[in-house]
């Protein structure tokens, strides 16, 4: 009986290359989420569909491309781990950046999209590329909501994938291992609270019906009379203090918030031409900016008091007509 051989199986080498598609130019560095909105605005405006996309960067967090990774229908957009990940993998990208649009002009992320991010971020730890932020664009309306920003989910990046050479450090360590548990503890993100009046805050509701709430920024200068700028929150975020006379939000200590600001361009038939102009202002700065109203307040009360100081000071240093009160027992 004659013996068979063996069967052979054949392995077909998979060769991945990247392909180069447009390109998009900006006059800044992508260093935050705000540029990377900037510069991928106009792109992601064309669809009228909602659109997932991944734009990856280096390890100076400089880009190095981006990859339209999912276009949906007119509310959702699906798209896998496999083929989110796929090109910052190929790229050799540090970090990643999401951005996607919502047609209906409100950017609040709905549960699928928190869900889609965090699965992301979880991804991203393993593999060692690290997910810096999820922005939605909301079309039509300019808004933009930052998951990072707002808190909405932890972007950890203290926490990276094992690299080769950190499993031989493992393996290298593990004869002196002491058995001791190690975890890694959560890096908890830093917040702070800016109080405003109620009489700043204007409610609006999207196009959904989800409600957001418009703060607007006093003028610094009281004789500035330009419009106010203003920034949007979820209405959520928004909360009344115990006395009922004032509403305050938490926001991350170390991001950034969308700023509104009209700005005239122009004039016409004898009225100005308004044009808002949209600018990332740090959390810290804009909390002093929104709170500015409190120093002033308490500088024009310092200043009348020491006004009604001086003008007292002034009456019991000047010479008084009525007669001295004499002593008692004092002869006449």
């Amino acid at each position: 009986m004659s013996q068979r051989e063996p069967r052979r199986y054949e392995l077909k080498e998979v060769v991945l290359r990247l392909e180069e598609g447009r390109n998009l130019y900006s006059d800044r560095a992508i260093s935050n989420s705000d540029a990377a909105v900037e510069v991928m605005r106009k792109e992601l405006m064309q669809h009228d569909r909602e659109v997932l996309c991944v734009v990856n960067l280096n390890t100076k967090m400089k880009p190095i491309n981006f990859n339209i990774v999912s276009v949906g229908n007119l509310n959702q957009t699906v798209a896998d781990i496999p083929f989110i990940t796929k090109s910052a993998i190929v790229s050799g990208a540090s970090a990643t950046i999401l951005l996607h649009t919502h047609p209906s002009g409100d950017p609040t992320p709905s549960d699928i999209d928190i869900e889609l991010t965090k699965r992301v971020v979880e991804a991203g730890k393993l593999i060692g590329v690290c997910c810096m932020d999820h922005v939605i664009v909301g079309c039509g309306t300019g808004f933009i909501y930052s998951m990072r920003d707002q808190g909405t989910v932890d972007f950890d990046t203290t926490y990276r994938g094992i690299a080769a050479e950190d499993i031989m450090k493992t393996a290298e360590e593990q004869s002196s291992y002491q058995g001791k548990e190690q975890t890694m503890a959560e890096k908890k993100m830093e917040e702070i609270s800016i109080k405003f009046g109620k009489g700043l805050a204007e409610p609006f509701t999207g196009k959904d019906g989800k409600e957001f709430m418009r703060i607007l920024i006093p003028n610094q200068d009281p004789g500035d009379k330009t419009p106010w700028a203003s920034f949007v929150l979820p209405a959520k975020a928004v909360h009344e203090n115990k006395y009922g006379k004032g509403l305050w939000a938490k926001i991350p200590a170390d991001g950034t918030t969308t700023v509104t600001k009209p700005v005239q361009v122009g004039e016409a038939d004898g009225k100005r031409i308004w044009e808002d102009h949209k600018t990332a202002v740090p959390n810290r700065e804009l909390k002093a900016r929104v709170e500015a109203y409190k120093s002033r307040d308490r500088e024009s009360a310092l200043g009348k008091l020491d006004q009604l100081t001086s003008q007292v000071a002034e009456k019991l240093a000047a010479p008084s007509d009525r007669p001295r009160a004499r002593a008692a027992g004092m002869e006449k």
